[in-house]
């Protein structure tokens, strides 16, 4: 918004307050001031004069002799080669001495033998803001009104002594959007009285009684419509000043009835809109849906498709406009037109957005409405504009202005609870009641109650529809009062003895944990598309296949809360592989959205999930050629994950995931929970989720938070030295590693308790050697006492001791020998 500081200084009293301070006061008020631009680039000593004669100039073709009266004792002999110079006219006319633009100085000269006592000045030359101004006004000289006094000083009669701000506003505050908020607002800062309301009642006409117009609502997407029916409207230049302060509020001045419209928006924040009325049949306007595939061409020249959302202004027989976004070719004001319905409207915000964003279409006047309009302005703008378009167009009312809806400030402002002692304890403050008043008596909001030290009803006016809850009060007393003026105070913090919470505990843990191994944290969007769960092979009895869809989705392809967290990695990993990446591997915590039935009877349930994916190769080293990620890539990181949580005997099973791959996946268990599981990806979700090759770890925290360990047991150094065996037996394929293990443990702890053994597989080998329907499984263990360094015949006994309990209870056999002691130290 750009705002005129000569404009504003008309409502409020801005003596002593520089445009500088000005835009600091603002700013700390939350109104950021991006720049202070003077009017001014350079322009002193020029005036108004009036051209007297102009004759060819006698060694030019192209150049005129003018004598100019600037209302010194004799005219002015000026040499001048504009093609617009003529006898009469009056022009900007910088006199010897006087300074333009550029730091140039005009001073006296001789053209072709001819003296000249001065410059005849384009709007270039004087600095203007070229191309906002209409054609006939940049080509050539300035012209100046008939009416402008000779001698005057163009820089007060153009108001280049002026200041513009320009202030970034924040979406909420709409009512900023009018030199009407900023009166309030300023007189509210500066503590002085606002003048803008005194000022519009004593320009404003009283109401005539209503004209011809009808007006029929047929949609909730408009809840006030006034219209003003006029006569012998005809197109005509708005008087200079409008012009003016149009071009300092970044408007381009066109013609008297589109200039008063736009200066209304700019003084009240009510955008205006006028029909020809001659072609609105039966003098009948319909607020109304638009039908399904309605055509309308508007103003731009442009062919619009519409559909059942847009809200039209219609006639009986056809659509007029978009309403609150642009009006139509087929009811647009030309030469011809010699009557005018003035529009003056609420429309939904929400439906003017998306009407405006659909169509690709924009204005200030769709701006307004898409942030909400003041309804207790609607009237006021609209008498306000007709009043300058009889004044200054010769415009005649046919009766006074049509209403329908409901449009009284007082009714629909709202009454907000507030507590003074609420609002000190907030702002850590100690205001007094008497300035909160007076805060909001100077912003124009009215009390009752305010005489008692409890709670106070504080009306609040249509204009302010960014204030809803008290803590907006709060804010508008520390914006008013000054935040700079609160003093720094240190908070009070009340530290308690309890922990951090072990599922905040447990998430921090797991992150730093999955680092370590070189994962990387990826954070994605909670939303999926519909079909997201379709690739991950879930049963339909399954709350992960029902993801809970969304009521108002940014995109199809956000449509849905998520169920699992793979569909959202994916997307990751398919990023980074598409722009070169060889492969990755990445992690998630977030939550999952499980509906208990669709659709929603309570709330989700919310657990926390871990998801892990690697996906492609390895990264290239010194040491190792890239290679495909593998199960015991992933399994490793999970074994380190969870041990460093505090878990030990972890257990491996087959996983029963639909979403991994049957023969190279695995479920991690811990004293018989089930943890989680991971491994290789099915081939038809890698196929679904476009993924060339990737494995994946699923893990509910929520449900492993309930069986951490509370204390983490880490066993001493040994104090003896410790033995390793290793053995390879040949057992049926049926028998897992996991049992063979379990029953080497129990053989040794069995016949000698003193004894610990740690038994470890290093190698699994199927093929030449070993027995069709067997493998053969290779054991590294390791033998100590806490006591004593083992014997050699203690080691040696424990280790025929394993051996033959596996034998006893798998049929296993030593690989390579049939009978005897199989070892080997190392």
């Amino acid at each position: 918004m750009r705002l005129s500081y000569k404009w504003l200084s008309e409502f409020v009293d801005l003596t002593g307050v520089s445009p500088e301070e000005l835009a600091t006061l603002l700013t700390t008020a939350g109104l950021a001031v991006d720049s202070v631009e003077p009017r001014n680039h350079g322009v002193s000593g020029v005036v108004v004069g009036h051209v007297l004669t102009c004759e060819r100039h006698p060694n030019a073709d192209k150049l005129n002799v003018c004598t100019v009266d600037v209302g010194g004792a004799e005219p002015l002999q000026i040499v001048c080669g504009a093609e617009n110079v003529a006898a009469g006219v009056k022009v900007p006319v910088a006199l010897v001495g006087s300074r333009l633009p550029g730091d140039v100085q005009i001073g006296k000269a001789k053209l072709r033998g001819v003296a000249s006592e001065g410059m005849l000045c384009s709007a270039r030359e004087l600095g203007l803001e070229t191309r906002w101004l209409p054609a006939h006004r940049t080509n050539g000289l300035f012209l100046l009104p008939q009416t402008s006094p000779i001698g005057t000083n163009v820089v007060e009669l153009l108001d280049l002594d002026d200041v513009v701000l320009d202030v970034d506003l924040t979406p909420n505050r709409s009512d900023c959007l009018s030199l009407r908020g900023f009166a309030y607002e300023v007189a509210a800062l500066l503590g002085r009285e606002n003048q803008f309301d005194a000022v519009a009642k004593s320009q404003t006409s009283e109401l005539s009684s209503a004209g011809p117009l009808k007006i029929h609502l047929e949609t909730d997407a408009c809840s006030v419509y006034a219209g003003q029916v006029m006569d012998a409207t005809h197109k005509s230049e708005s008087p200079l000043w409008m012009q003016m302060r149009l071009l300092a509020s970044g408007v381009r001045p066109i013609d008297c009835l589109v200039d008063v419209t736009n200066y209304v928006m700019l003084e009240w924040g009510q955008p205006l809109h006028a029909f020809d009325a001659d072609c609105i049949e039966e003098e009948t306007i319909i607020v109304r849906s638009a039908a399904a595939e309605e055509v309308l061409v508007t103003l731009d020249g442009q062919t619009r498709i519409l559909d059942e959302t847009m809200t039209v202004i219609a006639d009986p027989t056809k659509a007029l406009g978009l309403a609150g976004v642009m009006g139509g070719q087929n009811s647009e004001i030309t030469s011809t037109t010699r009557r005018i319905v003035l529009e003056s409207a609420a429309f939904h915000p929400g439906n003017t957005r998306r009407t405006g964003q659909r169509l690709g279409l924009h204005s200030e006047a769709q701006q307004r409405f898409e942030r909400g309009v003041d309804m207790a302005a609607i009237l006021p703008a609209l008498q306000r504009a007709t009043d300058l378009l009889v004044s200054l167009a010769g415009a005649e009312r046919d009766g006074g202005p049509v209403v329908v809806g409901a449009m009284d400030g007082n009714t629909l402002s709202r009454s907000i609870a507030f507590s003074p002692a609420r609002c000190n304890r907030l702002l850590g403050a100690n205001i007094e009641p008497a300035e909160m008043r007076s805060i909001f008596h100077r912003l124009g909001f009215t009390l009752t109650g305010h005489d008692t030290a409890g709670e106070w009803s504080v009306m609040v006016p249509t204009r302010r529809m960014d204030l809803q809850i008290q803590e907006d009060l709060v804010e508008e007393i520390g914006r008013i009062h000054g935040l700079d003026s609160i003093p720094s105070t240190l908070p009070e913090l009340w530290i308690s003895k309890e922990a951090v919470h072990l599922d905040h505990r447990l998430r921090s843990a797991t992150r730093h944990a999955l680092a370590w191994q070189g994962m990387n944290e990826v954070f994605t969007y909670a939303f999926v598309s519909e079909g997201a769960a379709n690739a991950l092979l879930l049963p339909d009895h399954s709350p992960l296949a029902h993801p809970i869809p969304l009521m108002r989705p940014m995109s199809e392809e956000r449509s849905h809360l998520r169920t699992h967290l793979l569909p959202s990695l994916a997307e990751v990993a398919l990023h980074n592989l598409s722009h070169g990446a060889a492969g990755g591997q990445i992690f998630e915590i977030a939550h999952v959205y499980l509906a208990d039935s669709l659709p929603l009877l309570q709330r989700p349930s919310e657990p926390w999930m871990l998801g892990c994916l690697w996906f492609g190769s390895t990264p290239e080293s010194f040491s190792e050629r890239p290679r495909l990620y593998d199960f015991y890539d992933a399994k490793g990181v999970v074994e380190f994950w969870l041990t460093s949580l505090g878990f030990d005997q972890l257990q491996f099973r087959p996983a029963d995931a639909s979403w991994l791959h049957p023969g190279r996946s695995a479920q991690v268990l811990a004293k018989g929970v089930c943890l989680g599981s991971f491994g290789q990806l099915h081939p038809w979700v890698m196929r679904s989720l476009r993924l060339p090759h990737a494995l994946y770890g699923h893990f509910d925290l929520d449900k492993l938070a309930a069986h951490l360990p509370e204390h983490r047991l880490v066993s001493p150094l040994p104090k003896y030295p410790q033995s390793r065996r290793d053995v390879a037996i040949i057992v049926p394929e049926e028998i897992s590693a996991e049992e063979l293990l379990k029953a080497a443990e129990d053989a040794v702890h069995a016949r000698r308790g003193e004894v610990a053994l740690r038994a470890e597989v290093f190698d699994v080998y199927t093929g030449k050697g070993v027995p069709a329907g067997h493998r053969s499984i290779a054991m590294a263990l390791t033998l100590s006492a806490e006591d004593r360094t083992l014997t050699e015949d203690e080691i040696q006994a424990s280790v025929d001791g394993v051996v033959e309990s596996l034998a006893e209870k798998y049929g296993a056999i030593l690989r390579g020998q049939d009978s005897g002691h199989a070892s080997r130290m190392e």
